[in-house]
């Protein structure tokens, strides 16, 4: 991209505004689709607002689609389609911004941009509104289901940290992604060491392929995402070793990301990392530890109490 602003202009940032604004779409789409589930509903509007308006996404593909995976097909189909007319009228860009609707304006031709990134989006609406998105998460082991279903009202269940390092509130943490709890509620450590363990025994349900994150589910039925770093997605997985695969069965304790300290922030990256519950909306109430600095494998949380059908 940096090469392309000295020749002329940059199109890759402009097709992958297509993609940006298919989840955008698609999070409209959940918001036209949940009128009866105003916590669902709520999410949607507010990740909504944070595409269009500051080009964030993390929360839709964090909150929705990783989770609604039928939303996955939608995704791909509509940034493809948005993605192929921006290239056909080769919209260019002459400097870094991100894709959200106040920089309509640098990407020229504008007309072009435009037509993208509104066919990306309204496809995006149509057809989460058209198809849905309510088989959640059908390749769940079956064992998790059933514990999940055999929760025991008022039983605690124990967060264990996955570092060891500085406790840091979530609404310090300086990314609104996780600052706001549009992810949902929980609790970040600036990592003294260079591992993440397993907060808790379950199941390692999602591991992205940059290998920046890990989303997990416990067998009592908590879904928890352990981010490391802020805007590490950019790395592409360098300087990131993951030592489980998707959906293996894994006790608390054992280690599942290592990541090297000193080379992430060596180049610019902040490597507080946010604990987040992504189905908190289900937990009653949420005890934190109250420390400043916290070792891996002593408690992080204590979740009071879970709903039934989590």
């Amino acid at each position: 991209m940096i090469d392309n602003f000295a020749h002329g202009g940059d199109i890759l940032i402009a097709i992958t505004a297509a993609s940006v604004f298919a989840q955008i779409g698609i999070a409209f789409g959940v918001v036209l689709r949940s009128r009866r589930n105003k916590d669902l509903r709520s999410l949607s509007i507010g990740t909504t607002l944070s595409g269009l308006l500051a080009g964030v996404t993390e929360p839709i593909l964090y909150g929705l689609i990783l989770w609604y995976k039928r939303l996955i097909p939608i995704v791909r189909v509509s940034g493809a389609i948005g993605g192929a007319i921006i290239a056909i009228f080769d919209v260019r860009v002459t400097t870094f911004v991100l894709n959200n609707l106040f920089t309509i304006p640098v990407f020229k031709p504008m007309y072009g941009y435009i037509l993208g990134i509104a066919i990306a989006l309204i496809i995006g609406t149509i057809l989460t509104f058209v198809f849905g998105f309510e088989a959640k998460n059908s390749e769940k082991p079956l064992e998790a289901k059933e514990n999940t279903n055999n929760l025991q009202e008022g039983a605690p269940t124990m967060i264990f940290a996955p570092l060891s390092g500085e406790i840091v509130k979530l609404e310090n943490v300086p990314d609104p992604v996780f600052s706001t709890e549009a992810m949902g509620k929980g609790i970040a450590i600036e990592p003294e060491n260079d591992t993440v363990y397993e907060p808790f025994d379950g199941v390692d349900e999602t591991i992205f392929n940059t290998k920046h994150a890990i989303g997990l589910l416990s067998h009592e039925g908590v879904e928890m995402i352990i981010h490391i770093g802020l805007e590490t997605v950019q790395l592409k997985g360098e300087h990131f070793d993951v030592f489980v695969e998707e959906n293996q069965k894994i006790s608390q304790g054992e280690p599942l990301i290592k990541f090297n300290n000193k080379a992430i922030k060596k180049e610019g990256y902040k490597l507080i990392t946010p604990v987040v519950i992504t189905n908190s909306e289900n937990i009653e109430k949420i005890k934190f530890n109250e420390s400043l600095s916290i070792t891996h494998g002593q408690k992080l949380m204590e979740l009071k109490y879970i709903k039934r059908g989590v």
